[in-house]
Protein backbone atom coordinates (compact mmCIF):
# COMPACT_ATOMS: atom_id res chain seq x y z
CA UNK A 1 0.00 0.00 0.00
CA UNK A 2 1.22 3.56 -0.53
CA UNK A 3 2.74 5.37 2.16
CA UNK A 4 -0.19 8.21 3.65
CA UNK A 5 0.73 11.88 2.96
CA UNK A 6 2.22 13.71 6.14
CA UNK A 7 -0.85 16.24 6.56
CA UNK A 8 -3.83 15.48 8.33
CA UNK A 9 -2.64 11.85 9.34
CA UNK A 10 -4.96 10.96 11.27
CA UNK A 11 -8.26 11.95 8.97
CA UNK A 12 -6.53 9.68 6.85
CA UNK A 13 -6.03 7.09 8.65
CA UNK A 14 -9.61 7.16 9.88
CA UNK A 15 -10.79 7.29 6.23
CA UNK A 16 -8.55 4.35 5.62
CA UNK A 17 -9.28 2.01 8.61
CA UNK A 18 -13.52 3.02 8.23
CA UNK A 19 -12.78 2.18 4.72
CA UNK A 20 -11.46 -1.13 4.98
CA UNK A 21 -14.46 -2.14 7.84
CA UNK A 22 -17.25 -1.01 5.76
CA UNK A 23 -15.64 -2.59 2.89
CA UNK A 24 -15.42 -6.30 4.88
CA UNK A 25 -11.60 -6.00 4.46
CA UNK A 26 -11.43 -6.21 8.19
CA UNK A 27 -15.01 -8.24 9.39
CA UNK A 28 -16.33 -7.83 13.03
CA UNK A 29 -14.74 -9.64 15.47
CA UNK A 30 -10.58 -9.18 13.87
CA UNK A 31 -8.29 -7.77 16.02
CA UNK A 32 -6.37 -4.64 15.08
CA UNK A 33 -2.66 -4.42 15.85
CA UNK A 34 -1.66 -0.63 16.39
CA UNK A 35 1.79 -1.54 15.56
CA UNK A 36 1.34 -3.38 12.67
CA UNK A 37 -1.25 -0.59 11.04
CA UNK A 38 1.44 2.28 12.01
CA UNK A 39 4.04 0.15 9.73
CA UNK A 40 1.55 -0.84 6.77
CA UNK A 41 0.69 3.02 6.30
CA UNK A 42 4.63 4.23 6.90
CA UNK A 43 3.41 6.66 10.15
CA UNK A 44 3.96 6.80 14.10
CA UNK A 45 1.48 5.09 16.02
CA UNK A 46 -0.12 8.64 16.81
CA UNK A 47 -2.24 9.11 14.46
CA UNK A 48 -3.61 5.34 14.25
CA UNK A 49 -4.48 5.53 17.85
CA UNK A 50 -6.07 9.07 17.64
CA UNK A 51 -8.17 7.52 14.25
CA UNK A 52 -8.81 4.24 16.17
CA UNK A 53 -10.43 6.60 18.82
CA UNK A 54 -12.40 8.20 16.47
CA UNK A 55 -13.64 4.64 15.41
CA UNK A 56 -14.55 4.19 18.86
CA UNK A 57 -16.75 6.89 18.78
CA UNK A 58 -18.41 5.93 16.09
CA UNK A 59 -18.92 2.30 17.13
CA UNK A 60 -17.09 0.62 14.53
CA UNK A 61 -14.27 -0.15 16.89
CA UNK A 62 -14.35 -1.35 20.70
CA UNK A 63 -11.53 -1.89 22.55
CA UNK A 64 -11.67 -4.33 25.02
CA UNK A 65 -9.37 -4.01 28.24
CA UNK A 66 -6.45 -6.20 28.86
CA UNK A 67 -7.49 -7.74 25.67
CA UNK A 68 -6.94 -5.83 22.58
CA UNK A 69 -8.33 -3.57 20.25
CA UNK A 70 -11.33 -5.67 17.67
CA UNK A 71 -13.65 -4.40 14.79
CA UNK A 72 -16.98 -4.52 16.61
CA UNK A 73 -19.28 -7.40 16.74
CA UNK A 74 -23.34 -6.49 16.51
CA UNK A 75 -25.73 -9.11 17.73
CA UNK A 76 -29.20 -9.79 16.03
CA UNK A 77 -31.19 -7.80 19.12
CA UNK A 78 -28.67 -4.62 18.06
CA UNK A 79 -29.22 -5.03 14.55
CA UNK A 80 -33.24 -5.13 14.73
CA UNK A 81 -33.23 -2.17 17.33
CA UNK A 82 -30.67 0.08 14.34
CA UNK A 83 -34.04 -0.32 11.84
CA UNK A 84 -35.78 0.41 14.35
CA UNK A 85 -34.62 4.19 15.15
CA UNK A 86 -33.99 4.62 11.28
CA UNK A 87 -37.61 3.59 10.45
CA UNK A 88 -38.62 6.45 12.77
CA UNK A 89 -36.30 8.90 11.73
CA UNK A 90 -37.00 8.13 8.17
CA UNK A 91 -40.81 8.28 8.88
CA UNK A 92 -40.32 11.57 10.52
CA UNK A 93 -38.28 12.99 7.77
CA UNK A 94 -40.98 12.24 5.19
CA UNK A 95 -43.51 13.89 6.94
CA UNK A 96 -41.37 17.02 7.27
CA UNK A 97 -40.71 17.70 3.77
CA UNK A 98 -42.86 15.41 1.82
CA UNK A 99 -45.27 18.79 0.72
CA UNK A 100 -41.69 20.93 -0.23
CA UNK A 101 -39.53 18.84 -1.75
CA UNK A 102 -38.17 20.50 -5.09
CA UNK A 103 -39.50 18.39 -8.38
CA UNK A 104 -35.56 18.29 -9.44
CA UNK A 105 -34.50 17.21 -5.91
CA UNK A 106 -37.32 14.50 -6.26
CA UNK A 107 -35.32 13.45 -9.90
CA UNK A 108 -31.46 13.69 -8.70
CA UNK A 109 -33.56 11.33 -6.29
CA UNK A 110 -34.23 8.83 -8.64
CA UNK A 111 -31.19 8.86 -10.39
CA UNK A 112 -29.74 7.04 -7.46
CA UNK A 113 -32.45 4.48 -8.30
CA UNK A 114 -31.40 4.25 -11.54
CA UNK A 115 -27.55 3.81 -10.65
CA UNK A 116 -28.69 1.12 -8.50
CA UNK A 117 -30.87 -0.88 -11.18
CA UNK A 118 -27.15 -0.96 -13.67
CA UNK A 119 -25.39 -2.25 -10.51
CA UNK A 120 -27.90 -5.05 -10.30
CA UNK A 121 -27.08 -6.34 -13.66
CA UNK A 122 -23.39 -6.67 -12.88
CA UNK A 123 -21.64 -10.35 -12.66
CA UNK A 124 -20.45 -10.72 -9.66
CA UNK A 125 -22.89 -7.98 -7.85
CA UNK A 126 -21.20 -5.12 -6.42
CA UNK A 127 -22.72 -5.78 -2.86
CA UNK A 128 -20.79 -2.92 -1.29
CA UNK A 129 -21.25 -0.22 -4.13
CA UNK A 130 -24.86 -1.35 -4.00
CA UNK A 131 -24.91 -0.44 -0.65
CA UNK A 132 -23.37 2.97 -0.70
CA UNK A 133 -26.08 4.01 -3.16
CA UNK A 134 -28.50 2.70 -1.10
CA UNK A 135 -27.11 4.35 2.06
CA UNK A 136 -26.97 7.46 -0.10
CA UNK A 137 -30.49 7.05 -1.16
CA UNK A 138 -31.96 7.18 2.26
CA UNK A 139 -29.30 9.53 3.68
CA UNK A 140 -31.25 11.97 1.09
CA UNK A 141 -34.28 11.74 2.56
CA UNK A 142 -32.55 12.75 6.27
CA UNK A 143 -30.60 16.01 4.29
CA UNK A 144 -34.01 17.22 3.11
CA UNK A 145 -34.91 17.68 6.35
CA UNK A 146 -32.26 20.26 7.52
CA UNK A 147 -31.94 19.60 10.88
CA UNK A 148 -28.33 19.22 11.70
CA UNK A 149 -29.19 17.02 15.48
CA UNK A 150 -31.35 14.42 13.18
CA UNK A 151 -28.70 13.99 10.47
CA UNK A 152 -25.69 13.73 12.81
CA UNK A 153 -27.86 10.86 14.77
CA UNK A 154 -28.63 9.22 11.61
CA UNK A 155 -25.35 9.42 10.37
CA UNK A 156 -24.47 7.27 13.52
CA UNK A 157 -27.02 4.54 12.72
CA UNK A 158 -25.97 4.55 8.84
CA UNK A 159 -23.00 3.49 10.36
CA UNK A 160 -23.55 0.95 12.68
CA UNK A 161 -26.49 -0.33 10.31
CA UNK A 162 -23.71 -0.74 6.99
CA UNK A 163 -21.87 -2.75 9.81
CA UNK A 164 -24.41 -5.48 10.64
CA UNK A 165 -24.99 -5.64 7.10
CA UNK A 166 -21.88 -7.17 6.59
CA UNK A 167 -22.45 -9.35 9.39
CA UNK A 168 -26.37 -10.18 8.25
CA UNK A 169 -26.05 -9.46 4.47
CA UNK A 170 -28.38 -10.70 1.90
CA UNK A 171 -28.87 -12.52 -0.95
CA UNK A 172 -28.94 -10.99 -4.57
CA UNK A 173 -32.33 -12.62 -4.45
CA UNK A 174 -34.19 -10.31 -1.97
CA UNK A 175 -31.53 -7.47 -2.42
CA UNK A 176 -33.67 -7.06 -5.91
CA UNK A 177 -37.08 -8.02 -4.63
CA UNK A 178 -36.43 -4.89 -1.62
CA UNK A 179 -35.12 -2.93 -4.64
CA UNK A 180 -38.19 -2.22 -6.07
CA UNK A 181 -39.45 -0.59 -2.66
CA UNK A 182 -36.62 2.44 -3.79
CA UNK A 183 -38.75 2.82 -7.15
CA UNK A 184 -41.88 2.78 -5.12
CA UNK A 185 -40.68 5.13 -2.48
CA UNK A 186 -39.43 7.85 -5.82
CA UNK A 187 -42.61 7.67 -7.58
CA UNK A 188 -44.86 8.30 -4.09
CA UNK A 189 -42.42 11.60 -3.22
CA UNK A 190 -42.72 12.50 -6.90
CA UNK A 191 -46.61 12.55 -6.43
CA UNK A 192 -46.34 13.79 -2.63
CA UNK A 193 -48.25 10.23 -1.55
CA UNK A 194 -47.29 10.31 2.26
CA UNK A 195 -49.53 7.14 3.00
CA UNK A 196 -48.53 5.30 0.22
CA UNK A 197 -44.54 6.33 1.31
CA UNK A 198 -44.73 5.61 4.60
CA UNK A 199 -46.58 2.32 3.58
CA UNK A 200 -43.57 1.22 2.12
CA UNK A 201 -40.96 2.54 4.06
CA UNK A 202 -42.23 0.38 6.52
CA UNK A 203 -42.66 -2.86 4.24
CA UNK A 204 -39.07 -2.28 3.36
CA UNK A 205 -37.37 -1.92 6.67
CA UNK A 206 -39.44 -4.94 8.18
CA UNK A 207 -38.16 -7.22 5.07
CA UNK A 208 -34.69 -6.09 6.87
CA UNK A 209 -35.71 -7.52 9.84
CA UNK A 210 -37.27 -10.58 8.87
CA UNK A 211 -34.62 -11.40 6.54
CA UNK A 212 -32.27 -11.22 9.31
CA UNK A 213 -34.46 -13.10 11.19
CA UNK A 214 -34.27 -16.05 8.87
CA UNK A 215 -30.55 -15.87 9.03
CA UNK A 216 -30.09 -15.60 13.27
CA UNK A 217 -32.77 -18.65 13.21
CA UNK A 218 -30.88 -21.06 10.41
CA UNK A 219 -27.13 -20.28 12.71
CA UNK A 220 -29.03 -20.99 16.12
CA UNK A 221 -30.08 -24.52 14.87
Amino acid sequence: MARIETSLLTQQVYEVLRGKIIGREYTPGNKLDIHKLADEFGVSRSPVKDAINQLVHDGLIEIIPRKGTYVTELNFTEFIELLDARLMIEVWAAQQIMDSVSADKVEEWGQIVQEMDALLKVSPFPFEMYSKLDMEFHTTLIEWSANKKIKEIYSSLNTHVSLSRIVHSTSLKSTIKRHKDHWLLYEAMKHHDLPTFLGTLTLHIESLKKEAKLQWDEVMK
